[in-house]
């Protein structure tokens, strides 16, 4: 039987998070599953745990063991990258979903209820592997992992006005108050838009180059599922074992009007100022300072000489374990 080591985020989802943990430990103890739980408290404190428990584990002391984690994608993010760094095997990941995006679960059929997402990880018996986008940055010597996507400009951008606002704790609350968060989302969508300045990209992919003097969004997704449920790239497959390239260029502002509608409707590939490209091995080159952002988290604003490909990493969820329509 597998032993959970379960990493929760207590402040997930404005601190839902915390009573779900509550039914879903209820829940473990009622089934007499063996588990050790642990409760972050800031950004990097998954990481730490993950150090602490298996960096310095022999191999066998810990195959036995299964990472659940507790809360949104930020925090699955830093636990895989930790696991991928400390663990001297790949140790499978469960992951409770608790929050709005949670794209990676919409993309491998994790479903939304934490407590059905309980059962579907309780159903398992092996681990399932799926895609996980690997980079490598040159320019600064780094190397991680990512679960749903990595944008350069316009999203990231995005994302990072959307973080600083909801630093501010009673203008976060006053907009949950009256569902708003997505209005504020929209709001800093255009504002991005405005602030953004076109930069140049090279691409290589093989032995092709390709070059942008104008671009305004560059995003690699590993699937189709964007911030707030949008579906950026509408190709995306996490089990393709290939990622998804899209690059805005040259987007005045009548075509990124158009690019919203488009988005709403998944038609935005076929805009011939959005470019799609599908490969296993990706190389991008920007050298102007940019912001960045991974799986919905401030990466810094820097230059990019950067690879991505993709790797398979194990996760313990056993999607068919409850029905379809108990998934939604």
């Amino acid at each position: 039987m597998k032993t959970f080591f379960i990493i929760v985020n207590p402040n997930a989802d404005h601190g839902q998070a915390a009573n779900i943990w509550e039914q879903v430990e209820q829940i473990l103890l009622t089934r007499q599953v063996k588990y050790e739980a642990h409760q972050t408290t800031r950004v990097g404190h998954a990481k730490q745990l993950i150090h602490l428990n298996f960096g310095k584990q022999k191999a066998e002391n810990i195959k036995d063991q299964v990472v659940l984690v507790v809360g949104g994608d930020g925090t699955l993010n830093e636990t895989l990258n930790a696991l991928k760094h400390e663990a001297p095997l790949e140790v499978p990941l469960a992951f409770i979903p608790v929050g709005h995006n949670n794209g990676f679960a919409k993309g491998i059929g994790i479903a939304s209820d934490p407590l059905v997402a309980l059962d579907q990880i309780l159903a398992a018996t092996e681990p399932t592997y799926y895609n996980v986008g690997e980079y490598q940055e040159t320019t600064h010597n780094e190397q991680g992992y990512f679960l749903n996507d990595f944008g350069i400009g316009l999203d990231a951008y995005t994302i990072s006005l959307n973080a600083n606002v909801h630093k501010h704790m009673r203008l976060r609350k006053f907009l949950l108050k009256l569902h708003l968060n997505f209005l504020a989302y929209l709001i800093n969508v255009f504002t991005a838009f405005l602030n953004q300045e076109a930069f140049a990209v090279t691409l290589r992919i093989g032995d092709k180059y390709e070059f942008f003097k104008h671009a305004r969004l560059v995003n690699i997704a590993n699937h189709p599922y964007f911030e707030n449920g949008i579906i950026l790239s509408p190709k995306a497959d996490i089990n393709d074992h290939q990622l998804d390239l899209i690059i805005a260029d040259n987007l005045g502002f009548f075509k990124f009007l158009a690019l919203s509608i488009a988005i709403y409707f998944k038609k935005q590939l076929k805009l011939p100022y959005i470019h799609h490209y599908k490969d296993k091995n990706i190389h991008l080159i920007i050298n102007s300072l940019e912001y960045g952002q991974i799986d919905g988290e401030e990466a810094g604003s820097k230059y990019y000489d950067i690879f991505f490909g993709t790797i398979k990493y194990p996760f313990w969820i056993n999607i068919q374990g409850v029905p379809v329509t108990k998934r939604v």
